[in-house]
């Protein structure tokens, strides 16, 4: 994580007693549901702040309004040995852990000691999240329709035009109708290409 940029994020400044951290954490990360889930706790596991995408992972057993908590035990216990250890200053002040959410999906914490005023910030590496972003700029920018973005959603599922037409419920020719013009407008000629034009997407700076 880059500790040069900064947080953009409003908290009561009393927080714990102290000020929360100025950097740290990506910008624009607060305030964007499809943002990265970050988390602002101590070593007690006491909430600072949790932003949107945090708080949309309390249903998958993760984070808590005042608590940090996970529905992975193992987690947890490797979590709170981490921050015993880095709040007694006996570990590196960074660490990249695995955790399992509560319906199996597997991501990684990557967990950072602010040292100056001992807090630690945690972001959720989802690649689920992530290519559901992308997702969203791809349709976005190569102007689908709804229909298209739910076809192309499927595609990214692995899925053929068959189950995907299923899904949708349209004729197969239909489907395949609609793989046609995602080809065409992303430039596109296979889903295997397709797939990786969305995980590599990289949007364009406004």
């Amino acid at each position: 994580m880059d500790s040069s940029m900064s947080l953009q994020f409003s908290v009561p400044s009393h927080a714990f007693g102290r000020p929360l951290p100025t950097r740290g954490l990506p910008a624009g990360e607060a305030g964007c549901a499809s943002s990265k889930a970050v988390f602002v706790i101590d070593a007690h596991l006491n909430v600072a702040f949790s932003n949107r995408g945090a708080r949309a992972l309390s249903g998958e057993g993760l984070g808590g309004p005042d608590r940090f908590t996970a529905a992975d035990k193992d987690f947890m216990a490797r979590l709170q040995l981490w921050l015993k250890r880095c709040h007694a200053g006996g570990v590196p002040g960074e660490v990249r852990l695995p955790l399992s959410l509560a319906g199996g999906r597997q991501v990684a914490i990557d967990a950072v000691h602010l040292e100056s005023i001992d807090l630690f910030v945690l972001t959720v590496d989802d690649p689920e999240a992530a290519i559901g972003r992308k997702r969203g700029q791809v349709a976005q920018a190569c102007g689908l329709t709804p229909t298209e973005e739910r076809m192309l959603a499927l595609i990214v599922e692995g899925l053929d035009t068959v189950i995907a037409a299923r899904r949708l419920g349209i004729a197969p020719t239909t489907a395949r109708t609609h793989l046609q013009r995602l080809f065409a407008k992303t430039g596109t000629a296979r889903q295997s290409e397709l797939v990786r034009f969305v995980a590599t997407y990289v949007e364009e700076p406004r």
